[in-house]
């Protein structure tokens, strides 16, 4: 998103013309705040959180039991067969964290790129409503006067065209493609579970981080 707010205004100010044309009016926003507060984050926090969530706990769950096993084993030695169930759990565990991880990352992608339709969406309406030729991310720029932030009207105009989104949805019915940020409740496969792999030597990642 920053990147495409840098080149329009690298093209823009190449293009400016020359001292006594037109003056060019410049915004500037806060793209991080408005992104970060935007209805259309919101949603898809809380989309992704009912989706996903009970299958993550449970991971968590089965990760826990993991490295519990393990660490009976470092205070008793396990029998060979033990080691083969152990290992055979840990298989099964990290197929499963992997599926999770797959399907999560791919829903976590698509309402990124949804969201920087948004934003893309609202700062087009915003510039030609207020007759502004350039609207800018401040931190593509080292200096800007206060006077220039639209970074409330920005954050407004974001959740207009979110609206205008889920309500188009709602009359029509979601199709197959439709943005995760406003269609992200459907259930998971059922053998979707949560990420991670257990480590022989006792450790395992931990849902959603790697580590």
């Amino acid at each position: 998103m920053r990147k495409i707010f840098c080149l329009a205004t690298a093209f823009l100010l190449c293009a400016a013309p020359d001292a006594g044309a037109a003056e060019l009016s410049v915004a500037v926003f806060d793209l991080q705040k408005v992104a970060a507060a935007c209805d259309a984050v919101q949603d898809a926090r809380a989309a992704i959180d009912s989706k996903y969530g009970a299958q993550k706990m449970l991971l968590e769950k089965d990760r826990a039991a993991l490295e519990k096993k393990m660490e009976g084993f470092q205070a008793k030695k396990p029998t060979p067969k033990q080691q083969e169930d152990f290992a055979k759990e840990q298989r099964e565990y990290s197929e499963r964290a992997q599926a999770f991880m797959r399907l999560l990352q791919a829903d976590e992608l698509r309402v990124r790129q949804d969201i920087d339709s948004i934003l893309n969406q609202a700062a087009e309406n915003l510039a030609k409503r207020k007759g502004y030729s350039l609207v800018m991310d401040i931190a593509s720029i080292p200096y800007y006067d206060s006077n220039l932030d639209v970074t409330g009207d920005m954050l407004a105009e974001a959740n207009v065209v979110f609206k205008k989104i889920k309500d188009e949805m709602l009359k029509s019915g979601p199709p197959q493609n439709a943005p995760a940020a406003t269609n992200a409740t459907a259930p998971a496969p059922r053998n979707a579970t949560a990420p991670g792999t257990a480590r022989p030597g006792g450790t395992s990642p931990r849902p959603g981080t790697g580590k």
